[in-house]
């Protein structure tokens, strides 16, 4: 398959890549740097966490494939919800974010997780060097990236730029995100692109709405808007806290 024509692309002599755009926005104005650290993490863990978190979810009920985000909530929970984009094209989804929760999310980005079984070399510091210097040439080719939250234009974007460091991810052995038949074992992966985190939205309602692509010659784009309900905690009792109906 073709490395840049394909958002999922199998390499016939490398690798499982998965070159995904996924993008959006948040709520309240304001996207933390990358080195803030404001909830006990930089961009470079939250984006091998985001990796990890999506790549372990089926096809089946995974959130890039959502058309609505009826599947938003699949393995969230923390302090940090996660959001995705598409593999290509327009979506509009509405999704419900417990308040007090932060976001973080791709603008676009690409990345690996390695499959021997596809004929991937053995991970090494090596094929690392060598995985990393192709993800960082495909993400360099990012073009026309907009973030949008209720209306208003995130500056700065191109100032998100974030490489993961290696982690393990837990593919499931059929019905994944490749459409490929793997073993069920832990295989590193990371990641690369431009990413946003955004503190706890305010309870109400929200949009988000992101753009972008590369300028890599394939023609690849997207916009994506997200429609985002905070809803309060209630007190139900014993002091125990539930969301607001």
């Amino acid at each position: 398959m073709n490395r840049k024509s394909s958002r999922f692309q199998l390499s016939s002599l490398l690798a499982l890549i998965f070159g995904v755009v996924v993008g959006l926005a948040q709520a309240a104005p304001g996207v933390l740097p990358p080195n803030s650290n404001a909830f006990g993490k930089g961009y470079d863990q939250l984006a091998v966490d985001w990796l990890v978190w999506v790549s372990a979810i089926p096809a089946s009920t995974n959130p890039l494939f959502d058309g609505d985000g009826s599947y938003a909530a699949m393995g969230q929970g923390g302090k940090v919800w996660y959001l995705v984009g598409t593999t290509g094209g327009s979506a509009t989804r509405t999704v419900t974010v417990p308040t007090g929760t932060a976001v973080f999310f791709p603008i676009v980005n690409y990345f690996w997780i390695n499959t021997p079984e596809y004929g991937d070399p053995a991970w090494s510091d090596d094929f690392e060097a060598d995985v990393r210097a192709l993800l960082a040439g495909l993400v360099d080719a990012a073009d026309g990236l907009v973030v949008e939250i209720d209306g208003r234009r995130v500056p700065n974007v191109y100032a998100l730029r974030a490489a993961s460091p290696v982690a393990m991810c837990m593919v499931p052995a059929d019905d994944n995100i490749f459409g490929v038949p793997l073993n069920p074992v832990p295989r590193e992966c990371l990641a690369d692109g431009y990413w946003a985190l955004v503190p706890p939205l305010s309870v109400g309602q929200h949009k988000i709405r992101f753009a972008g692509g590369f300028n890599d010659g394939s023609g690849f784009a997207i916009d994506v808007t997200y429609h985002v309900t905070v809803k309060p905690k209630q007190k139900v009792g014993n002091g125990a806290m539930s969301l607001h109906p």
